[in-house]
């Protein structure tokens, strides 16, 4: 067996091992216990580390979602309302179920097996400021800079949210949330995330 190219004390070696007992030979000079013992260390945590890559990469991919009621797999007919006051929700909304096909969108709650309700929702995080300051010591002739408290601000988050609703009952069959951000449309992922759950579960039941 050969081992080549091991790194030792930051310096590349050349390293060769045969069989025999721990028995290995640099630069023509016999390796000693206490660097056996490094070596076998260092393939130790090699291992240690790629095993733990390699499990979490698996339970990554183990989460499974919860079955959708029977009743949104039944359905055929939608209707969409939009409590948002922000018309261009209802028609992404309107256009993403069109593009889908998988059911029909109706002008009204009685003719609907499905109720999309869509609304918006708000959260505040509080933000430290601060500046940046340059004064200039004319007797010195020298610069001092540095960053000063500039007061705290707060930052509103949107939220746009989406419920499927039960038109018979009112029982929330299935929701979720998604931020507003300058480069997606919170209501395109809202619906194309539940199309994704609906087409998996449909899949899975072999329809």
């Amino acid at each position: 067996m050969n081992w080549s190219g091991l790194w030792k004390d930051a310096h590349p070696t050349f390293v060769v091992c045969d069989t025999r007992p721990l028995s290995c030979r640099i630069q023509g000079r016999k390796i000693g216990h206490a660097h056996m013992s490094k070596m076998r260390q260092f393939f130790t945590l090699v291992l240690i580390l790629v095993s733990s890559v390699a499990a979490f990469g698996a339970k990554k991919k183990q989460v499974e979602h919860a079955p959708l009621p029977a009743k949104v797999l039944a359905a055929k007919t939608v209707f969409i309302e939009n409590n948002s006051n922000q018309p261009e929700i209802a028609d992404k909304a309107y256009t993403q179920l069109k593009q889908w096909g998988r059911y029909k969108v109706v002008d009204s709650k009685d003719k609907a097996d499905l109720v999309l309700v869509f609304t918006l929702a708000y959260s505040h995080t509080q933000h430290e400021d601060s500046d940046y300051v340059s004064l200039y010591n004319s007797k010195t002739q020298s610069y001092t800079a540095g960053v000063v408290p500039g007061g705290t601000s707060t930052i509103t988050w949107t939220y746009t949210q989406m419920r499927l609703v039960d038109p018979i009952t009112s029982d929330v069959m299935w929701a979720d949330e998604r931020p507003w951000l300058r480069k997606h449309s919170a209501t395109d992922e809202l619906m194309e995330a539940l199309r994704q759950r609906v087409d998996e579960q449909e899949r899975a039941s072999g329809q």
